[in-house]
């Protein structure tokens, strides 16, 4: 009876599927995983990278997919649709990945970007959050805000890549003791590395001793 009240749906498109499955067999062949030979620092494949190794504050961040086709429709859904069951399906496979990439490191907490608080009431959950609070349970590690985003900070879509990283600079700051400590920072898709440089770089001067990234998606030059 539930399943005919709550069908189970696509995270991606939102096509009624069957049950104990997240994709259907369309949006699964447009997944693209990102595979292969990868950059340590950013987390693309070598031939896609255009990072030169930037002076970013974090060790080295990792994605799961790409950001086009499906993995770019699960985020559409999930945030501007105001799904947040979708972060079951997103969390999950970051920590896959999670597990298989930073094998041997042991974090001592999970911390998020944070959004504006005006945004965070509008959709009524922060996204980057949600996934964080799921990784650190799949991962029994415990969950922190360790970062405040402060006003006058604008949205980073239509900015080029220099601008993004003046945009966030100053945006962010740490409000946890974080002295000595490995941090897994979360946030759900990587552009240019600015938002997520940034945090770490706060973290940093907070006193943490490594900050390491993981998305779920990230994005690619045509």
């Amino acid at each position: 009876m539930i399943s005919y009240i709550f069908p189970n749906k696509c995270v991606c498109c939102g096509k009624i599927i069957a049950e104990k499955i997240s994709l259907c067999d369309d949006c699964r062949k447009r997944l693209y995983r990102i595979d292969g030979n990868i950059c340590r620092y950013c987390g693309r494949e070598q031939a896609y990278c255009t990072c030169k190794r930037a002076d970013n504050a974090y060790e080295r961040n990792v994605s799961v997919f790409r950001y086009d086709g499906a993995a770019a429709d699960a985020v559409k859904r999930f945030k501007m649709g105001k799904i947040p069951q979708i972060s079951v399906y997103i969390s999950n496979e970051m920590s896959m990945l999670i597990e298989r990439e930073y094998d041997g490191i042991s974090f001592d907490c999970v911390t998020f970007v944070p959004m504006a608080r005006i945004k965070e009431m509008r959709r009524g959950f922060n996204h980057a959050e949600l996934i964080a609070k799921r990784i650190a349970d799949n991962l029994g590690l415990p969950m922190r805000p360790l970062l405040k985003r402060r006003f006058g900070f604008y949205s980073q879509k239509s900015l080029n890549s220099a601008d993004r990283f003046k945009n966030v600079r100053g945006k962010f700051r740490a409000v946890k003791n974080v002295r000595g400590m490995t941090v897994l920072l979360i946030d759900d898709v990587i552009t240019t590395g600015a938002t997520l440089g940034e945090c770490a770089g706060q973290l940093k001067s907070a006193g943490a001793a490594a900050v390491f990234g993981a998305t779920f998606a990230s994005t690619y030059k045509k």
